[in-house]
């Protein structure tokens, strides 16, 4: 029996598809916009001297914006040394009117990011490195809570790139895609599919999972094999 760490991030009501990128600016910003908790989904790639991925971290929880200056990044990173790491980032954030500015953290971590707000403040994306990882990220305004696991029913698709690892190292690239289905009470049923190498494999598992008053969660999956998958996910409000 293998166990094996995944991060997801699903939306908790139904949302259109988006053809574009919404419109930033018009002159309406400030710190003040972006004011509250928000789901957070942060990427990070190093490539070593041959150019080839040596470091990736994949990572997932809350960015909670204070309306002044103020912004705490708490996450669960995944990368190809560890996995399920939590971890709280904190630091100072800006925007100016045309929604632009920049978050640097200095407590957890020491980066610097610019930050994007768009949707009326709803909705955030951040680019910014470390002195490990270049980042990509991004969230959206959460539900109010108290959140609970009658309020996360139905299935949702889900896909992503991943990475194989072999002794801790690197040894490619895949894509995962498949769907997810709650069923309100607490138990899961997974179906997915992972492209790698040439080569497509399926999986099926069931397990449970569970939801915090503050609207994240966290689920256990079981294949066919004995094969444990620990999920981490957070939900958030749709952009429509």
């Amino acid at each position: 029996m293998k166990t094996y760490a995944a991060i997801v991030c699903f939306t908790c009501l139904m949302a259109a598809p988006l053809m574009a990128q919404p419109q930033i600016g018009g002159g309406t910003c400030s710190s003040a916009s972006l004011n509250g908790t928000y789901s957070l989904t942060l990427t990070g790639r190093d490539v070593n001297s041959t150019l080839t991925f040596s470091k990736v971290l994949e990572g997932i929880g809350t960015a909670t914006f204070d309306g002044q200056s103020k912004v705490v990044f708490s996450l669960t990173n995944n990368t190809n040394q560890s996995a399920g790491i939590s971890q709280t980032w904190s630091g100072a954030y800006s925007l100016q009117a045309n929604c632009t500015g920049t978050l640097t953290l200095a407590i957890g971590d020491t980066a610097s990011f610019s930050l994007e707000s768009y949707n009326s403040g709803k909705d955030y994306l951040i680019t910014g490195l470390d002195g490990t990882y270049t980042f990509t990220g991004s969230g959206s305004l959460m539900p109010a809570p108290p959140c609970n696991a009658g309020q996360l029913s139905g299935s949702y698709s889900f896909n992503g790139p991943g990475y194989p690892l072999r002794s801790g190292a690197i040894s490619g690239a895949n894509n995962i895609s498949g769907l997810l289905q709650f069923d309100g009470r607490g138990n899961l049923t997974a179906n997915w599919n992972v492209a790698a190498n040439g080569i497509s494999t399926s999986t099926n598992a069931t397990g449970q999972y569970v939801v915090s008053p503050s609207c994240t969660a966290s689920a256990a999956v079981t294949d066919s094999s004995g094969n444990v998958f620990a999920l981490q996910l957070v939900d958030r409000k749709s952009v429509v």
